[in-house]
C-alpha cells in the first residue's frame, strides 16, 4: 500500500494519494519509518494541491519521526517538502531552516544525495524572496554548478532563470548596477533552448526574461513584444501568462497608459485565482489597487463593462464596492 501511496505522489496524483493516505491513517498499525512516509506523502500532495498551510503539519511530523528512527533519505525528502510548504506560507526563515538542516546529514545519506542541487536553488529562491540578494546568487551558482556536474540542463536552465530574476531585483534596487550578467545569462539560455527546440518552456522563459531585460533597460516597446511573444509560445501555461501579464502591467504604467496597466493586472489577477496561486493573486490584487487608487474606481467600471460585453463576468474576481454595478 506504501508503495502505491508513494508511486502516486510521483506521479502527481495528488487527489488519489491523499485518499490513499487517509485510508492508511484509518487501518493505522503502521511503523514510525511508515508514518514518516504517510505524513512526508501527505506533505507533498497538499503542496501540490495549493495547500501550503495543509502541509505544514504533516510535513513537520514527517521531519520529527524520520530524524528519530534515523531515515535520513526520508528526512532529505521532508526536509524539502516542509520548507517548501514554509515558502508558500511565507515563512521564509523557517523554511531556509529546513533547507539548510539538509546538510547536517549530508553523509548519512544514500539516494538523497542526488537532491543537493535542488536544496541549494530553494535556498536561493528563499533568499530571493527575502531580498536578500546576494545570498541568493551565492546558493544559485552553487545549484547551477552542480547541475552542471550531473548534466541535468532543464535544472541548468532553471537556475540561469532564477539567476537572471535575482540581477534584475538588484538593478530595481539600484539602477546603477550594471545588466550585463544578465545578458551572458541570457545567451546561455538561448543556447540551451536552440538545443530543446520541441520544448516550449526554454523558448517561453527565454523570452518571458528577455522581456524583463528590456524592461529594466528602458526598452518597452520590446519588452513588449518579448512578453507577448512568451505568452504565445507557453499557450495554456499559467505562470508564464501570470509573469507575462505583470510584466506588461508595468510597462504600460510606464507609457502612462494606467487603463492598459489595469487590464493586464486584472488577467494576471484571474489566472492566478484560477491556478489557486493565492500568493500571486495578492501582488496582482496589490498592483489593480495601486491603478485604482490614483485612477479611480471610474476606470475599473469601464473595464468591467467591456468585459461583460464579452460575455466574461468580473464580479468573480473584483469586490462590489470595486465594480458598483447599478441593478
Amino acid at each position: 500500500m506504501l508503495d502505491t501511496l508513494v508511486r502516486l505522489m510521483e506521479e502527481g496524483e495528488f487527489q488519489k494519494c491523499l485518499r490513499l493516505a487517509e485510508q492508511c491513517m484509518m487501518r493505522g498499525g503502521w511503523s514510525l519509518s511508515e508514518m514518516a512516509t504517510i505524513n512526508m506523502a501527505i506533505c507533498r500532495c497538499r503542496l501540490g494541491l495549493g495547500d501550503p498551510y495543509g502541509a505544514v503539519a504533516a510535513g513537520m511530523l514527517a521531519v520529527r519521526l524520520s530524524k528519530d528512527v534515523g531515515e535520513y533519505d526520508l528526512l532529505a525528502r521532508a526536509l524539502l517538502n516542509l520548507g517548501t510548504a514554509y515558502v508558500g506560507v511565507r515563512q521564509y526563515d523557517q523554511a531556509l531552516e529546513q533547507f539548510y538542516a539538509y546538510f547536517d546529514y549530508h553523509t548519512q545519506y544514500k539516494k538523497s544525495r542526488r537532491l543537493e542541487g535542488a536544496f541549494w536553488k530553494h535556498i536561493g529562491v528563499t533568499h530571493q524572496r527575502k531580498l536578500e540578494s546576494q545570498k541568493a546568487l551565492e546558493a544559485l551558482k552553487k545549484a547551477r554548478d552542480w547541475f552542471r556536474r550531473q548534466e541535468v540542463e532543464y535544472s541548468v536552465f532553471t537556475c540561469t532563470h532564477d539567476l537572471i530574476n535575482t540581477y534584475l531585483q538588484m538593478h530595481e534596487h539600484d539602477p546603477t548596477r550594471s545588466l550585463a550578467p544578465v545578458k551572458d545569462l541570457l545567451e546561455d539560455q538561448r543556447l540551451i533552448a536552440r538545443r530543446n527546440p520541441l520544448e516550449s518552456y526554454y523558448e517561453g522563459t527565454y523570452w518571458l526574461d528577455m522581456a524583463g531585460y528590456y524592461l529594466h533597460d528602458s526598452r518597452l516597446g520590446r519588452a513588449i513584444v518579448a512578453a507577448n511573444k512568451a505568452i504565445t509560445l507557453r499557450k495554456g501555461d499559467r505562470m508564464t501568462a501570470f509573469h507575462a501579464r505583470m510584466l506588461l502591467h508595468r510597462c504600460y504604467l510606464d507609457l502612462d497608459d494606467p487603463r492598459a496597466a489595469l487590464g493586464h493586472a486584472l488577467a494576471a489577477r484571474v489566472l492566478a485565482v484560477e491556478g489557486r496561486h493565492f500568493d500571486l493573486e495578492f501582488l496582482a490584487s496589490q498592483a489593480m489597487a495601486d491603478v485604482i487608487r490614483e485612477q479611480g474606481a471610474e476606470m475599473v467600471k469601464s473595464l468591467d463593462q467591456e468585459y461583460l460585453d464579452q460575455g466574461i463576468d468580473l464580479g468573480q474576481y473584483l469586490s462590489p464596492w470595486v465594480l458598483r454595478r447599478e441593478h
